[in-house]
């Protein structure tokens, strides 16, 4: 979780941190004080980030492990890892995985070839619901039974169906797959429009070099003429 200083620990760390019926927490790192939203430790906004890369880190972890058993029979040793399924299958499962028609479509690779992968080449090969937010979690920060399914138009960011009645009372508010939606079509017209100014500015280069030719053949045709 994050305290107002930006500083971030663990739920369990800021636990211990805690002082029983109190609504603050004091940093360890710069002694500054973080008001409990709403005195609990699970009030505190995630860091996103971080969780992602931890997430990342122990599936990266997982699938470069020679000791981990087969995630699906625990008997064998792996030779393959789903990506879709974030499981470890050996030989015997990885066929079947292969062969079942509702699993064959799954995005896999062999352990064998992750031995010489790097960190960077690993993560490319993750699909990319892994560097999602509904990849960690969609559970609101501040309500733990809800999620965010609603989009403040007016704060810019997404909300439980109860902030939008206490802390974003009166703001505009509307589904977030409507927002995916509208954020998709102006990227999809930003993308036209940096598309289009690339295509100017490579027709002003194209125009510069016919202008600097033609110069060079004047410069050339002034200077032969003088002689």
């Amino acid at each position: 979780r994050v305290l107002s200083c930006l500083h971030s620990y663990c739920v369990q760390c800021i636990t211990k941190l805690h002082i029983e019926d109190t609504t603050f927490i004091i940093c360890p790192t710069c002694n500054h004080s973080t008001t409990l939203p709403t005195g609990r430790v699970t009030s505190l906004p995630r860091n996103i980030r971080l969780s992602q890369e931890t997430k990342l880190d122990t599936v990266l972890s997982k699938v470069t492990s020679s000791s981990s058993p087969c995630d699906s029979c625990d008997e064998n040793s792996p030779i393959a890892y789903c990506t879709e399924c974030d499981q470890l299958l050996c030989n015997v499962c990885w066929d079947a995985h292969q062969k079942l028609k509702l699993l064959r479509s799954h995005s896999s690779f062999s352990l064998k070839e992750a031995e010489n992968m790097s960190r960077d080449r690993l993560i490319k090969m993750l699909p990319s619901s892994y560097f999602s937010s509904s990849f960690l979690s969609r559970t609101c920060p501040y309500h733990d039974d809800q999620t965010l399914d609603l989009y403040c138009q007016q704060c810019n960011i997404p909300v439980c169906i109860k902030c939008s009645g206490i802390s974003h009372k009166d703001h505009p508010v509307h589904q977030v797959s409507q927002q995916i939606i509208q954020n998709k079509e102006e990227i999809q017209q930003n993308l036209i429009v940096i598309h289009l100014a690339q295509q100017n500015l490579k027709n002003v280069m194209i125009a510069g070099e016919e202008m600097k030719e033609k110069i060079n053949a004047h410069k050339i045709e002034v200077d032969t003429t003088i002689r």
